[in-house]
């Protein structure tokens, strides 16, 4: 494909880091490499605008998102996004928002007569369903349908949300969102984390804490985890990220008299930090039921490793029963808790053989092979 000028329109950047931003940001580094430009339009607050250095961000004034404070809304984007991307003579517009700058994607489309594709990466109508019931979930539904009616394509990351969306009359194509498997990888040592954590098993677990991601199911199985292989090795629950659910679950940590002694939450960490956590773990676990691919899970399996997760969305298209790692019944802590202490208590042949098959799972998602199946969609609107 010829050189093409990209517009990346989301309402999450840098510094924020979650699933959607890394997904950006490994398709923005991989797209410049191979000779295409990529430039970044963002909700952001005034320190982001004050101190973006990047001439291919731009960032527009935006208000904090009562639900979760770290995202923002930008506010009335819409003229001065299209006049950015005639200027910089956008090819395609591919959107990565649901909320304004979602609809700045759509204006700027319009305006400039170039094709537009959309990404569906959130759950956003369970998470409404969560918090508000079945109605907001419906209500949802339509608007997420209404959207994406005006986009030229839809990609999604996985099979099993390929499916859903095709239950709501969503039709899109599977482009999975790419891992960095040079930055993850096997050889990493973990020790420093381990010995600084005071631990001889670490079961982690990773992403934003926000009520949807349920990980008071791994907290609740922690403590039935503990006193079965507590007797064998002194166990650890690493609880990494931060978001809205953090206070509620460090009260349930501290119920179960573990808060500080088994069960760790770092808040945030640095980007360079975070692959040391991966190796220093000996499991990693995720309840959530919400996940469009899970970026994190795939992490630890690039660097090898084995995984327990929710039988739910798109957590089994990754975690093969047995092979790379174990399921359990959604929120069903003592069934998780059984599938943690199979990992933790295994023999070193076994978990080698698991370890392994982990990291040959992250390798089907590659950097370089999920950005070359964006390109083929890319290709099929230009």
């Amino acid at each position: 494909m010829k050189s093409v000028n990209v517009g990346f329109f989301t309402d999450t950047y840098l510094p924020n880091i979650d699933g959607v931003v890394t997904s950006m940001l490994n398709y923005r580094g991989e797209l410049e490499k191979r000779g295409h430009k990529v430039f970044v339009f963002s909700s952001g607050d005034r320190k982001a605008r004050m101190e973006n250095e990047d001439k291919r961000v731009f960032f527009f004034r935006s208000a904090k998102f009562p639900l979760y404070p770290q995202y923002k809304i930008a506010l009335f984007p819409y003229s001065s996004a299209s006049e950015i991307a005639k200027e910089k003579k956008l090819d395609l517009v591919h959107c990565h928002a649901l909320a304004s700058m979602g609809l700045a994607a759509i204006k700027t489309s319009s305006d400039l007569k170039i094709p537009l594709v959309g990404t569906f990466h959130t759950m956003v109508p369970l998470a409404a369903k969560k918090m508000a019931g079945k109605t907001a979930e419906r209500i949802l539904w339509r608007a997420v349908k209404a959207f994406y009616s005006r986009f030229d394509l839809v990609t999604c990351p996985s099979s099993a949300i390929r499916q859903v969306l095709s239950s709501k009359g969503i039709d899109s194509v599977v482009v999975p969102n790419a891992i960095d498997e040079r930055r993850f990888n096997t050889s990493l040592d973990g020790s420093i984390v381990k010995n600084a954590l005071g631990a001889e098993k670490i079961v982690m677990v990773a992403g934003r804490l926000s009520q949807e991601k349920n990980v008071e199911v791994i907290i609740k199985a922690a403590s039935q985890v503990l006193q079965e292989c507590g007797r064998d090795f002194e166990t650890k629950f690493v609880i990494t990220g931060d978001g809205p659910a953090r206070k509620g679950l460090e009260k349930l940590a501290k119920e179960e008299g573990l808060l500080g002694k088994n069960i760790v939450f770092t808040g945030f960490l640095k980007s360079e930090d975070l692959p040391f956590y991966y190796a220093a773990a000996d499991c990693f676990a995720t309840a959530s039921t919400f996940e469009t691919q899970g970026l994190a899970v795939l992490e630890a399996m690039a660097c090898g490793k084995p995984v327990v997760g929710a039988n739910a969305m798109a957590i089994p298209e990754a975690v093969r029963e047995g092979k790379n790692g174990f399921l359990f019944q959604p929120g069903n802590d003592g069934e998780c808790a059984e599938k943690i202490c199979g990992v933790l208590k295994s023999p070193r042949k076994k978990w080698d053989m698991l370890s392994e098959s982990a990291r040959k799972t992250a390798l089907e998602y590659t950097v370089e092979k999920s950005t070359s199946k964006l390109l083929k969609a890319y290709a099929r609107v230009l």
